[in-house]
């Protein structure tokens, strides 16, 4: 997936789709952290829309994606599940784009980590330690106490071991 497609479909979001959004995983990676960081679809998460239901949204969504070129199956929005089992998720996002009829957001750095450590794999370390970079100095810090709150124990204790090697 190159990042001219990602950013197109945001765009799409932002002027024809409509609603709010949130940006997570590698596409999130590579548009924000690593434009080096390869990833196969662009994952997208439904947070509300106002004037239509989920599905339409969804599928307005898919839509867009063909519009551009794309298949449905370059969207990926299966990261919804694992966003929604986090409480109060929706309190940690950040607009990164917007216009006359949507918005898009990425998770701040908290839901980002606890999102990347709920698989934990060695890629998803890797993108907790490009979003670390990316966030220092800037004012997207992580909550400690929140993250503990969103992780169960053996996630905290993958965090705690490769804390170092993530820039925590």
């Amino acid at each position: 997936m190159e990042i001219t497609q990602i950013s197109a479909l945001l765009e799409e979001l932002c002027q024809k789709v409509g609603g709010d959004w949130l940006l997570t995983g590698g596409s999130l990676v590579q548009l924000e952290f690593n434009g080096q960081r390869a990833t196969e679809d662009i994952d997208v998460v439904l947070v509300r829309h106002s004037q239509v239901s989920d599905v339409i949204a969804q599928d307005r969504l898919f839509k867009a994606a063909i519009g551009l070129g794309l298949s449905p199956e370059n969207v990926n929005s299966a990261a919804r599940f694992f966003v929604q089992q986090i409480q109060n998720w929706e309190n940690h996002l950040i607009e990164i784009k917007s216009g006359p009829v949507g918005r898009v957001f990425r998770p701040d750095l908290t839901l980002f980590v606890a999102l990347k450590l709920k698989r934990g794999t060695e890629i998803d370390l890797e993108d907790i330690r490009d979003a670390v970079q990316f966030c220092h100095g800037k004012n997207d810090r992580i909550n400690e106490t929140e993250l503990k709150a969103m992780l169960n124990a053996e996630q905290f204790k993958k965090l705690e071991a490769h804390r170092s090697r993530l820039g925590l």
